[in-house]
This record gives structure tokens, C-alpha cells and sequence, in this order.
């Protein structure tokens, strides 16, 4: 028999503190990421400041209204549709948890339309561009010589950032040639590498020798962690040094980049999508749409036919339509 919504089912949680604390307690023994729990602290952060603006409403007094203009916030802000679209997904998790252990009577969500997300073109570099970074970082150095080598490894691999920056000594497979990354949802998957790479990482890991007590592989001059941030400026300094243009310089590019290219060197979509960690087809096709598309850029500057010049038996006039 269906139950009923009572008022007894919620007693002790009635303030959104127990409600955060009951919500957080599910997500550590459904044993997410760290990275999980720390975006859902902070969209859930700003939501509830977003709250105290409106007389800060319980759980229970949470409309579907009052949700769709905590978006209209987030607009007004400046912030990206994907930005807002996470946020989206975060909030309706946490909501629908409270649904489920009648905190609330039902979730605002029910009622709400997912954000529409606007789709940008990706624009990856292209191989002239390319070669402009790697000549930026000063190799004589052992920051440079590592960022190049970083570099280098995610525009052979496409690794994120994130998973650049967690890789440890022992999830390298010298003889195999290939990684053992940790990505999204603490899912492991063996991404390959090339021969040039693999004397980069070799030279590299030569250089940086052993560290007390440290398996992550890159390290910042300090024997700790980089931090994604000071990575992130460093690179977009090397595309303005580099004088490239019309492209964000960043690492997310640089996997852009590798998927590209592996589709237009004759890369298959379905060893693509194993690579890159996604778990359907769909980001994957866009990489082909973009690579078929430079295909026929390149089509249109080398042309056997157009390159030809005057045609014999072409002196009839032809009207284009």
C-alpha cells in the first residue's frame, strides 16, 4: 500500500543544516569523489545564500518558482548554460534525495525544465598551432621541461587535466606503453601513448627522480602537487607568447585537439570514446563532425581539380546555381 506524506516522517529535519547533513551522508556511503562532494558543497553553498536573500524558506517551503529564479540569478551573473546546467543537476539530485526520505512532500524538480544548453563550436588547434605552444616553454628548466612534457602527453592521449595531474608513477606501463587513469566517477581506463611521448615521459621522470613519500607522477618544483589553476594560466601565457589567435589556449583544448586529429589520421569513434573516458557516443561525434569539416577545408585549398588551372573542353560558360 502507498504510503502517505505525514508530518512525523520529518521531524528533525526541518532546517536545510539536517537536511545538507542527512544529504552528505548518502553521498559518502555511496562512496563519490572527493571532487563530487566538493561541487555539491559548493552549488548547495550558493543556493542557500541565494535563500537567505528570500527570507531563507525551509525544505519544505521550496518552490519550483523559487528555484526556476535562483537560475535566473545564475543568468543574470554572467554564468555559462553549462555552468547553470550543473548546477541544474546537482540541485535536482539533492532535492529528489529529500523527496525520497520525506523530508519534503515532493520535489520542486518535478515541475522544472532543464536548462537549455547552448551549443558551442569547438575550436581545436590546428598543427601549425600546435608546434607555436610546444616551442614556448623553456625545456632547460625543470618546470618548462615538465609543462612541455605534460603538454606533449595530453595532445597524444587527450587526458584531462585533472587526470594529468593524479597520475602516479606506478599506473605508467613502460613496456606496454600506456597509462592507467583514474577519470570521472573514480573509473580506471588504459589510455595509450606514442613513442615520442614515451621518451618524454622517460627523460621526465629521470629528471624528477624520487620524492620522499610522493607517488603522483608531475610535482611542481617543491616535490607537492600543481595546482590546475597556476597550469591553466601558464598555458594560456605560452598561446599569447605563441601569438595564437582565435583559439582558447588551455588544456582542455589540447584534448579537443588530440581527439580531432586522431579522427582525421584515421582514428575510429568507438576507440576514440574508449580513450577518452565518455561513456556514450555523442561528445564523440562532435570531434568527428569536426574533423570531417577540416577534411573539406582542406578540400578546398587543395583541389587536384581546381589547382588544375584552364580546363581543355572548359570554354563553354557554366552558370552556378
Amino acid at each position: 500500500m502507498r504510503r502517505l506524506w505525514s508530518d512525523q516522517t520529518a521531524v528533525g529535519v526541518q532546517d536545510w543544516t539536517s537536511a545538507r547533513e542527512l544529504f552528505f551522508l548518502r553521498c559518502r556511503s555511496k562512496n563519490l569523489s572527493d571532487h563530487s562532494l566538493s561541487w555539491y558543497k559548493y552549488t548547495l553553498g550558493g543556493f542557500l545564500r541565494f535563500l537567505e536573500g528570500k527570507g531563507a524558506p525551509s525544505p519544505r517551503e521550496t518552490t519550483p518558482n523559487l528555484v526556476r529564479s535562483y537560475f535566473d540569478h545564475l543568468r543574470e551573473r554572467g554564468l555559462s548554460s553549462v555552468t547553470i546546467n550543473r548546477n541544474y543537476g546537482a540541485l535536482r539530485c539533492f532535492f529528489r534525495y529529500l523527496s525520497q526520505e520525506r523530508v519534503i512532500p515532493s520535489s520542486p524538480f518535478s515541475l522544472i525544465e532543464k536548462p537549455k544548453m547552448e551549443r558551442k563550436l569547438l575550436r581545436p588547434l590546428n598543427m601549425d598551432q600546435v608546434r607555436l605552444l610546444l616551442v614556448q616553454p623553456k625545456t632547460k628548466t625543470y618546470a618548462g621541461f615538465r609543462n612541455w612534457v605534460m603538454m606533449l602527453t595530453m595532445l597524444d592521449t587527450g587526458l584531462r587535466l585533472s587526470e594529468m595531474l593524479g597520475l602516479r608513477r606506478n599506473k605508467i606501463d613502460w613496456e606496454g606503453n600506456r597509462l592507467f587513469v583514474l577519470g570521472k566517477g573514480d573509473k580506471e581506463r588504459t589510455v595509450p601513448f606514442g613513442v615520442a611521448v614515451k621518451k618524454a615521459l622517460w627523460d621526465y621522470a629521470q629528471w624528477r627522480g624520487d620524492v620522499a613519500g610522493q607517488d603522483i607522477f608531475f610535482l611542481d618544483q617543491f616535490g607537492g602537487q600543481i595546482c590546475s589553476r597556476h597550469f591553466q594560466i601558464t598555458m594560456k601565457r605560452y598561446g599569447k607568447s605563441a601569438s595564437i589567435e582565435g583559439v582558447r589556449v588551455s588544456p582542455h583544448t589540447l584534448r579537443h585537439t588530440f581527439a580531432t586529429q586522431y579522427i582525421l589520421n584515421g582514428g575510429d569513434a568507438f576507440s576514440l570514446q574508449a580513450m577518452l573516458g565518455h561513456s556514450t557516443l555523442e561528445m564523440v561525434k562532435i570531434y568527428v563532425r569536426l574533423a570531417n569539416r577540416d577534411v573539406a577545408l582542406q578540400h578546398q585549398r587543395y583541389s587536384p581539380i581546381d589547382k588544375l588551372g584552364p580546363l581543355a573542353g572548359g570554354k563553354r560558360a557554366v552558370r552556378f546555381r
